[in-house]
């Protein structure tokens, strides 16, 4: 099973004005629960960030919002974060959103870097010079993109490396996911329509991670 370390909903908008967002709007309009502490609050014409001790941070700029969960033994379903950004939306009904997308990134750990190499190499690319250049070690990135009709799915796979501690860290191949859907400006009720069902989207993605990583 993939280690989950990433889940956020990011909502894509026209014109959005990212000074709007700040504690007290969060709170007195119900997006956020009450009782939600402030760990940290940012405001720039450009960018504003609320973040919260309980892992939760609402990011916004001129053209998206993002919603993220850093709380990693809760992700995914018992993350907060969907409804959170379908608060928000139907809170300010009047912006141009475009799109959504949920977003997960989780890692597989091996023994070594070579064998992240080489599980990449021999899973995805046929062999030829560029797969063994004068002996030099070779890190392969792909990335696949499925679409049908307003819904796109892009899967990124890299190696990379998890760290444990600042000293310590671990060879790993992460798998990134975004599930995405393109809607005509304004459809707030598709978009809170996709964001709630983001457990079809984490499904699909545990699908296609359990496939790549069979027999490993």
């Amino acid at each position: 099973m993939i280690e989950l370390s990433h889940f956020s909903v990011v909502v894509l908008a026209q014109t959005h004005n990212p000074t709007i967002l700040n504690p007290d709007f969060l709170r007195n309009t119900g997006i956020v629960p009450g009782e939600y502490k402030i760990k940290n609050f940012i405001c720039t014409p450009p960018i504003a960030q609320v973040i919260y001790e309980e892992g939760i941070s609402v990011i916004a700029e001129f053209e998206k919002i993002q919603f993220v969960d850093e709380l990693l033994e809760r992700l995914p379903h018992e993350s907060p974060i969907p409804q959170i950004a379908v608060n928000y939306i139907r809170t300010l009904p009047y912006v141009k959103y475009t799109a959504a997308g949920i977003n997960f990134a989780g890692h597989r750990r091996f023994s070594d870097h070579e064998a992240v190499r080489a599980f990449i190499r021999k899973r995805f690319v046929k062999e030829g010079p560029w797969t063994n250049s004068q002996n030099e070690a070779i890190d392969i990135g792909l990335n696949f993109v499925y679409s049908s009709g307003t819904v796109k799915r892009t899967i990124n796979i890299n190696p990379g490396e998890y760290k444990k501690t600042e000293e310590d860290s671990e060879p790993i191949v992460v798998l990134r996911y975004n599930h995405h859907l393109a809607v005509p400006p304004n459809d707030t009720d598709a978009i809170a329509a996709f964001v709630l069902d983001w457990e079809n989207a984490f499904k699909q993605y545990v699908e296609f991670s359990d496939n790549i990583f069979a027999g490993v």
